[in-house]
């Protein structure tokens, strides 16, 4: 009898080669558990819609290794970008090395491994960074990155655009001595001694050892402690309730100029207590020509504290203003400033921050001396990061799950200016320049070099 069938070995070997005809090459074995993926490349064109208050075009971008930019970019631990004038200072995270960027062409202006100690401004309120070199030597550089001063002796300090040279183991205790103003060249402006006020019973007994009755007529000049340069003058706090401008000018340094005194009826700080010290918080350039406006703070550890803005010319009392709460008593002898203040110059507008009240920040018109508008305790969450062109820039905290995004706020009425943004604006200089932040990519956004070099060049004067 004649059989059919195939024997079972040879019809296995025809299945096994059946399958592997019908499924091709045999798949890779799957990545052990745990195996990072490739991260996506990293974009390089910009999508969208610049934010609000930044026009121009995309110039460059920063990352990537296609990106041709400085090496410090690629830093392992990241960058910080600040805006300095027209450039932007880059940080790397890892070690204190920094790199100043032409906002404009990318060209490297000045690189370091120094450590940045803050930001200042020079007489003519043009940005300046302070920095310190490994021995410990403070030096400041402008926004070119061009030295602007060197601490010539230890213990000098950089304040506004001028050197204070204080006396040797000056304390806030013991502020008294001698003290030489320089320029930033270190050229001796003026110098003079603060002297220790006397005890009263000191001064009655040199009244009678002179035989004479103290009538205030030979009173001592009044001097204090350097807080604030600006233009030709500086400003002396007395540790007490006065503040002296004097002259810085060649022809007539250390001339006294004008004084702030919180007993000034005018101030509306007189009462049952101590009159509080005065706290300048800086100098401002009011817009369309205004002039400039010099503010003060006046706080108390029992009552809301009093703003006062003055004529930097003459010393006039402008307007006072009535904060929501009550904020820390500073040292009368603190430099000038208040940390997170932001100033919009395009519209006079400074956003104060608040230690207390109803309100954590306030909005004021440094020409009016109004209050604006405030965020609210129950708005917190709204971080301000800087001021641009009649807008505020800050971070909203999402809570929980909810992302952080950026919310642009309108200088004058705290209006949302712009919705969800395609991209973050982490710096803006004051050409109008910004690092734009989308997905893994800086963007540098704004002119170009051309329009930028354009617009700071005089108009020609049309012939005759």
């Amino acid at each position: 009898m004649c059989s059919s069938r195939v024997p079972g070995a040879l019809a296995c070997g025809l299945v096994a080669l059946l399958v592997a005809g019908c499924t091709g090459d045999p798949e890779p074995p799957a990545p052990p558990a745990g195996t990072p993926e490739e991260p996506a490349p990293v974009p390089t064109s910009f999508e969208g819609d610049p934010p609000p208050g930044i026009e121009g075009e995309v110039l460059r971008y920063l990352h990537g290794d296609s990106a041709d930019v400085h090496e410090i970019f690629a830093d392992p631990g990241g960058v910080r970008i600040s805006a300095v004038g027209d450039a932007f200072l880059v940080s790397a995270g890892s070690e204190d090395r920094h790199l100043l960027h032409d906002a404009a062409t990318g060209e490297t202006l000045w690189e370091g491994g120094v450590r940045l100690r803050g930001f200042d401004a020079d007489l003519e309120r043009e940005a300046v960074m302070l920095m310190e070199d490994a021995e410990g030597t403070s030096f400041a550089l402008d926004g070119q990155g061009g030295v602007l001063w060197e601490e010539t002796r230890e213990g000098d300090i950089f304040l506004d655009g001028i050197a204070v040279r204080r006396p040797a183991e000056w304390t806030h205790d013991d502020p008294y001595g001698e003290y030489v103003l320089l320029d930033a060249g270190g050229e001796e402006l003026w110098s003079y001694e603060f002297a220790a006020p006397e005890e009263e019973g000191d001064e009655e007994d040199e009244a009678e050892e002179d035989g004479e009755e103290d009538d205030g007529s030979q009173e001592e000049p009044a001097l204090g402690v350097p807080v604030a340069a600006w233009q030709d003058l500086v400003l002396l706090a007395s540790g007490g309730p006065e503040l002296h401008a004097r002259s810085l000018d060649p022809d007539s340094a250390g001339e006294e100029l004008w004084t702030v005194d919180g007993e000034d009826e005018d101030l509306g700080l007189v009462s049952s207590g101590p009159v509080p010290t005065p706290q300048v918080l800086g100098f401002h350039p009011l817009p369309d020509e205004g002039g400039d406006v010099l503010l003060v703070r006046w706080a108390s550890s029992e009552a809301a504290s009093v703003l006062s803005a003055h004529d930097p010319d003459d010393g006039e009392l402008l307007w006072t203003l009535e904060e929501p709460g009550t904020n820390p008593v500073a040292h009368p002898y603190d430099p000038a400033g208040t940390g997170g203040a932001l100033y919009d110059g395009e519209t006079g507008t400074l956003l104060l921050p608040q230690a207390s009240g109803t309100a954590t920040a306030v909005a004021l018109d440094l020409a009016e001396g109004e209050t604006l508008w405030g965020l609210e305790e129950e708005g917190g969450a709204f971080s301000p990061a800087f001021a641009f062109d009649g807008m505020f820039y800050g971070t909203s905290r999402g809570g929980g799950d909810q992302p952080d995004t950026q919310v642009v706020l309108d200088a004058r009425s705290m209006d949302t200016v712009s919705g969800e943004l395609s991209s973050q604006v982490e710096a803006v200089t004051d050409s109008g320049h910004a690092v734009l932040v989308q997905g893994r990519q800086r963007f540098v956004y704004g002119p170009s070099p051309e329009e930028a070099e354009s617009s700071e060049s005089p108009s020609p004067e049309p012939s005759e």
